[in-house]
C-alpha cells in the first residue's frame, strides 16, 4: 500500500484549522450593517433554523421584506392582523428585513409598528442569499412537520394567505 506524503496531511490540517478559525470569527463578528442604536436584532441563518426547529408542530410563515418594497407595506399590516386572529400555538409569523443596513430596516419596522406583533429580525444579505431571494416580499411557509409548503416571491392578499395557512393548520 502506498503511503500518502506528509504534505497531504499538513494541507488537510491547515484546511481544518482554517475552517475552525473562520467559523469562530464569523460567530463573533457583528452582522453586516449592524448599528449600535438599532432595536432590530440581527439573525444569522443558523439562528433562524434553530428557531424553526424550536417551533416544530406549528405552521410557520417567514416573511422577507425591505423598507423600499411597496407591496411589503401592503402585506405587513395584513400579517399583523392575521397574528391577532390565529392563535400563536398554531401559527408563528417571523419577519426578516433584508435591507442593505440595519438602521434603514429598524426605522421601517418602527414606522410600520411591527415590534411586538411578531418576531422581527434583520437578516440582511446573509439570509437573502441563504434563501435565494430574488424579489420581495418573499414568503416561506412551513407545515407542522417542518416541510416547506410554499416558497415564493410576490404579494399575496391577506384573505388568500389566511385561507392557505388555515388549511395547513387544520391538517
Amino acid at each position: 500500500m502506498k503511503e500518502k506524503p506528509l504534505g497531504f496531511f499538513r494541507r488537510m490540517a491547515c484546511a481544518l484549522l482554517t475552517g475552525v478559525v473562520m467559523a469562530v470569527s464569523l460567530a463573533s463578528a457583528p452582522a453586516f450593517g449592524q448599528d449600535k442604536g438599532a432595536q432590530l436584532k440581527p439573525v444569522h441563518t443558523y439562528e433562524l433554523l434553530d428557531e424553526l426547529a424550536a417551533n416544530h408542530g406549528k405552521v410557520i410563515l417567514v416573511n422577507f421584506f425591505a423598507a423600499f418594497c411597496g407591496p411589503c407595506r401592503k402585506e405587513i399590516p395584513e400579517l399583523m392582523k392575521m397574528r391577532t386572529e390565529i392563535p400563536e400555538e398554531d401559527l408563528l409569523i417571523i419577519g426578516i428585513a433584508i435591507d442593505q443596513n440595519i438602521r434603514e430596516a429598524d426605522s421601517f419596522v418602527k414606522s410600520m409598528g411591527m415590534m411586538g406583533a411578531y418576531p422581527v429580525y434583520y437578516g440582511g444579505e446573509e439570509l437573502a442569499r441563504a434563501y435565494r431571494i430574488d424579489a420581495i416580499p418573499f414568503n416561506v411557509i412551513y407545515n407542522r412537520d417542518g416541510h416547506i409548503e410554499a416558497s415564493e416571491a410576490g404579494y399575496v392578499p391577506g384573505p388568500e394567505m389566511k385561507k392557505f395557512l388555515m388549511s395547513l393548520i387544520r391538517r
